[in-house]
């Protein structure tokens, strides 16, 4: 019986543990979140990678890395010189207000040093010529180019519309701008703003100190567990429950607890009456002998609260005993320093 009593409280203090684990850990996660949120452009990042709900089909399409609305995508930032034409890349978009992440269709940087080469990658979707469309070559390679000199792209789908890029001139440092657009040129909501489908040519224009991180995993649970996550509710509840139940665990126990504490003052007190030969059947003297029980148990209470007063008692009075004498020891020696000093001083002034 007392085994089980020790494994049922061990049992509980885990439980306790693990949930009191669980509060700290959901807000420590809250505070990480809410710190780089204000740094990321308003995603949230843990532990060097970032999480964003997918609000738009955008980049809905036949692409093994195209992803619906509603999906939840997971981004890691890579060094701005990384990034590949044909990526997709989370950014800060600047023209609507929020981060969008779309797949990059052409890179272009801007010459390191004045008179030096530019350079520029396409997509291996997209081909590109740099002779004003003469000839074609698919995308896929960095290609140098001088500055101030233009290059076009297009579609291997839609080769009737081209869009014509420039080698930015150098200005005072090497510049990234990735050129990018969604797989969905049927985006619902691009239709609903302007009317229209979106042109093979439109471009979302990324500078890279915009640059968010490349996109590399999604998938519809994600997103759902961030929808719920990123709830105004999500943080109160999921503190709030561990609290209840560590609430409720501790009323049981002190319920269980007192039940067995009167359970054991009432077998002590049957058998005590029991050996003192009391007829359980003479309510009188059954009576009699419970009121004596609960006084004597009562003195017993009140001696052992004296006790225990006395000994907190004497220990804060031997705790200040010891520093007293910590004091008085360091007292000592301080005067004993000071007169070996002052004799090591008269010694040399009789020595001159």
């Amino acid at each position: 019986m007392e085994e089980q009593k020790k494994k049922k409280k061990i049992a509980s203090k885990i439980v306790d543990i693990i949930l009191g684990a669980l509060i700290v850990l959901i807000l420590g996660l809250q505070i990480d979140m809410f710190i780089t949120k204000n740094n990321n452009y308003g995603i949230p990042s843990l532990f060097g990678y970032s999480f964003m709900e997918v609000l738009t089909d955008s980049m809905e399409g036949k692409n093994p890395d195209s992803f619906d609305a509603g999906e939840g995508v997971v981004i890691q930032k890579k060094d701005v010189n990384e990034v590949k034409a044909g990526e997709i890349i989370a950014f800060y978009s600047d023209t609507i207000g929020y981060c969008v992440s779309h797949r990059v269709i052409e890179i272009v940087e801007s010459p390191a040093k004045a008179g030096e080469k530019g350079s520029f990658e396409v997509s291996p979707a997209f081909e590109y010529s740099i002779d004003s469309g003469v000839t074609w070559l698919t995308g896929g390679e960095t290609v140098e180019l001088e500055e101030g000199k233009s290059f076009q792209t297009r579609s291997k789908e839609d080769k009737e519309h081209t869009l014509t890029h420039v080698i930015p001139n150098y200005s005072g440092k090497s510049e990234m701008t990735f050129y990018t657009c969604g797989d969905n040129l049927n985006a619902e909501w691009y239709t609903k703003v302007t009317g229209k489908a979106v042109e093979s040519t439109y471009r979302d224009t990324v500078q890279s100190k915009y640059y968010v991180g490349n996109v590399i995993s999604h998938s519809h649970f994600f997103g759902g567990v961030l929808h719920t996550v990123q709830s105004v509710w999500f943080v109160p509840v999921a503190i709030l429950v561990p609290i209840l139940i560590i609430g409720a665990m501790t009323v049981v126990d002190f319920i269980k607890g007192y039940r067995e504490e009167k359970k054991k003052e009432e077998d002590e007190m049957n058998a005590e009456m029991l050996a003192a030969g009391i007829d359980p059947s003479d309510e009188k003297s059954v009576l009699i002998f419970k009121e004596k029980y609960q006084m004597r148990k009562e003195i017993e209470k009140e001696m052992e609260a004296m006790k225990q007063e006395q000994k907190a008692l004497f220990l804060e009075e031997f705790k200040k005993a010891k520093e007293e004498l910590a004091k008085s020891e360091e007292f000592e020696r301080i005067k004993a320093e000071e007169k070996a000093k002052i004799m090591a001083e008269l010694k040399e002034a009789e020595s001159k």
